[in-house]
């Protein structure tokens, strides 16, 4: 990898500079425990602290220039700190961090093809499903997301569903050199508003929907919807698929300014995604082609939809055959919609749902294609988004047959109070057996239990997540090797 000079950097987002102006950096880095020699580090306010207060740990790493704002280099005048690093002030440094990374990192997406999914629900395995068709058509392709960062079938670790923007460029090159020629990747609410995919340009972008939830970040729906739609222009991106199955699909393509073409199961869209009367296929009609999935491995309308998605993003980039669709029909994710196993007719799912629209969705599916009960065991997470709890537990008690409140990852909050707030929507659906329990292990046991003939277990919330955050702590957990375990024979009630 190359090096850039500071003052290119300074000239490219109109910065302040002080110091040597033919410093060089090869890297960016916004971790003063993982900052590299030689690499420029991002002193940016934080939420607790702000990150300049860490720069000395920087520079014992190696750190050769400093970017911050006007609060950083007040900070660096009234400390005993004598630096001599030169220092790049700007007004917004984090709105600026995705210019400057694309810069040191030589444009790496540059002669790629890139692709970007937002939306509540639906992200992963929409990404997931595309991740491996282009694979199974001898394209070497790149996933970045909730579930994992993966290059070309070998895993590479996920922070978060969007990284921060040094973190995003540094991998995006580290692709181009292992030569991935396609990288899809989620692209989060939260990640916008932070300005993570800021320089970042997309050949197609896709929304699949919006529903009820992070409203602990941001203060409203609208708001909400105003960060997603960021990503639906000019800026961002050369093309755009919309699924318009709900009204802010609808809002969104009556307001977008690039090209677009939308996609769903209702009304008349341009891609139209329709269940065959035999109950177990679907007919994709698009605008330049259609097809019949049969056999999607997973079910339910959602997923239909979502693989509906993934064909036409994909037909937009100019991929697209009968090999494109089999691998997407046959797609799986781990966490999303997984049929764990069965034993003695009942069938036990694993699913990442924990909005109260996904669970509704996730349970009405299973519900259609069940001969027997649906037990389903939910709980909410801590710290996140609590006005969503009371509308999940009532669209969960309503999907289900016996609805079983348990934790999920407490973190810093109450589990028992989490479980009021559930349990408090729940209570208000008449003809569901609500219980109580705690401990997610002792939940899932009571569940399998309780099922028997071709009754379905559920169990939503944390999908393909292998440990559990309670007050600080991460414990080893994970629902798919729990739920294994025990239809393996294990004691239910270890």
């Amino acid at each position: 990898m190359g090096s850039t000079s500071v003052v290119e950097i300074a000239s490219l987002i109109t910065a302040t500079l002080s110091g040597d102006p033919e410093v060089r950096v090869s890297g960016v880095s916004l971790n003063s425990n993982t900052v590299e020699e030689n690499e420029l580090f991002a002193a940016l306010p934080g939420r607790t602290a702000h990150g300049i207060v860490f720069v000395s740990q920087a520079i014992t790493r190696g750190a050769s220039a400093i970017l911050t704002d006007s609060a950083g280099v007040k900070w660096l005048e009234q400390s005993d700190l004598h630096i001599e690093l030169p220092v790049v002030m700007v007004s917004d440094p984090r709105a600026s961090l995705g210019s400057v990374c694309k810069l040191v990192y030589a444009d790496p997406a540059g002669g790629m093809i890139l692709l970007g999914i937002t939306g509540t629900n639906g992200k992963s395995t929409t990404s997931s499903m595309i991740y491996q068709a282009a694979r199974a058509v001898g394209i070497r392709a790149g996933l970045i997301g909730t579930l994992a960062t993966v290059m070309d079938g070998e895993e590479v670790g996920s922070v978060r569903t969007t990284p921060e923007a040094p973190d995003l460029f540094r991998t995006i090159a580290r692709m181009k050199n292992g030569g991935v020629k396609l990288i899809v990747m989620e692209v989060s609410s939260i990640a916008l508003s932070e300005h993570r995919v800021n320089a970042v340009e997309f050949d197609c972008v896709g929304f699949t929907n919006l529903s009820h939830d992070h409203l602990d970040y941001h203060d409203s729906m609208v708001e909400y919807f105003s960060a997603k739609s960021q990503l639906f222009s000019q800026r961002f991106a050369r093309s755009a698929l919309i699924c318009t199955d709900s009204s802010w699909g609808m809002k969104l393509s009556k307001s977008i300014a690039i090209p677009f073409e939308s996609v769903g199961n209702v009304g008349s869209p341009d891609w139209k995604i329709t269940e065959n009367h035999d109950g177990g296929s679907w007919l994709l009609r698009g605008p330049r082609y259609e097809t019949h999935m049969n056999s999607l491995a997973m079910s339910g309308t959602m997923n239909a939809v979502n693989a509906a998605l993934a064909l036409a993003m994909l037909d937009q980039v100019g991929i697209h055959g009968s090999e494109v669709v089999k691998a997407i029909c046959g797609a799986t994710v781990p966490g999303r919609a997984e049929l764990v196993g069965t034993r003695d007719g009942v069938s036990v799912f694993v699913d990442y749902a924990h909005s109260p629209e996904s669970i509704q969705e996730f349970l009405a599916g299973l519900k259609s294609q069940s001969r027997g009960r649906i037990i389903t065991v939910v709980g909410a997470g801590g710290d996140r988004d609590a006005s969503k709890r009371v509308e999940m537990g009532q669209v969960g008690a309503n999907g289900s047959d016996v609805f079983i409140v348990t934790d999920d990852n407490p973190r810093s909050e109450d589990p028992s109070v989490i479980r009021q707030q559930l349990l408090a929507g729940a209570v208000e659906v008449s003809d569901c057996e609500v219980l109580e329990m705690g401990d997610r292990r002792m939940a899932i046991a009571k569940a399998l239990e309780s099922a028997h003939g071709h009754d379905v277990v559920a169990i939503l919330g944390k999908g393909h997540e292998r440990g559990q955050e309670i007050h600080g702590h991460v414990i080893e957990f994970s629902d798919i090797d729990v739920v294994t375990e025990m239809l393996q024979g294990g004691n239910l009630n270890d």
